[in-house]
């Protein structure tokens, strides 16, 4: 956990000063970061009231709108999954042609392509793939109450920061659905929370978002769902329409009962978890985190 902070602390103190004062944002997003994207976006749009802010795939934003945008983008920022180097190659180098600001938030490992492309760029840092929505998700809040500490949403973060002091608490109390979660056949997330879902996709997990669970139901008999308590309502709708597929048999409820914004946290560290026993499982326990 400590070094999850370490590099969350590095992310802030690059991109406090750059973004403070700016008109308009972009962030993009290479691969199944999305969840990561979003959750900067709203942090950004509560702390920067007036910024406009975007956040859009980089794949879309290549081949459909950066050359219209650019003019008006003072700041960039590309996040990006470990197996999309080649959407970060091609967003990074449009962008540096077209003379904008950019860090780039890179997932490791790397292939040598993306690794050669890095010695071109001096705004980039590296991330282990195992440790990266948990450092930026922690960076995006620890950005916040820096340059958005006057809003009374963001300060309701506070105290939240520090996760090797919840790490423990926050294992224990969500033991049971964790177990409960391994033995399911799909994973289904709100949206708040999407970036839980795309951690345990890349370890093998079956995923979905609750506007689109119909789609799978057919596939499974039993699904692990995560929301936010603030979301109840969305998912007491969703239920009704799961119970009534026939293939239903069982839901494991993982409700994070703490703030919003604060929430993919606790459940990046109840993924992480799982991504750790995985990991052991198959002999590669020498994981630093």
């Amino acid at each position: 956990m400590e070094k999850s902070e370490k590099i969350s602390e590095i992310i802030v103190d690059m991109l406090a000063s750059k973004l403070l004062g700016k008109k308009s944002i972009a962030i993009m997003y290479c691969g199944a970061v999305e969840g990561v994207a979003r959750h900067l976006e709203t942090i950004l749009r509560i702390s920067l009231g007036e910024t406009n802010i975007i956040a859009i795939s980089g794949d879309y934003a290549h081949n459909m709108l950066l050359p219209y945008i650019s003019d008006f983008v003072e700041y960039t920022i590309l996040l990006s999954s470990s197996r999309s180097q080649g959407c970060v190659n091609r967003v990074r180098q449009t962008l540096r042609l077209l003379g904008a600001d950019l860090l780039t938030l890179l997932s490791k490992p790397l292939q040598e392509s993306a690794s050669y492309a890095i010695a071109e760029y001096k705004d980039t840092i590296e991330i282990d793939e195992n440790l990266y929505r948990l450092s930026i998700n922690l960076a995006n809040i620890k950005l916040g109450l820096r340059i958005g500490a006057e809003s009374r949403r963001i300060k309701r973060m506070e105290g939240e920061t520090q996760i090797s002091n919840i790490a423990k608490d926050v294992l224990e109390a969500y033991s049971k659905a964790v177990e409960a979660t391994e033995r399911c056949s799909i994973v289904v997330t709100t949206h708040s929370l999407l970036s839980i879902g795309e951690e345990l996709s890349d370890i093998g997990y079956l995923y979905t978002t609750v506007d689109k669970v119909d789609m799978y139901t057919r596939f499974a008999d039993s699904i692990a769902l995560f929301y936010t308590t603030a979301e109840e309502h969305i998912v007491r709708e969703v239920l009704t329409s799961i119970r009534a597929h026939p293939a239903y048999k069982h839901i494991t409820y993982v409700k994070i009962n703490t703030d919003p914004l604060t929430a993919p946290l606790y459940g990046l560290l109840l993924a992480l978890y799982m991504r750790l026993k995985k990991l052991i499982a198959i002999g590669k326990s020498q994981v630093m985190i």
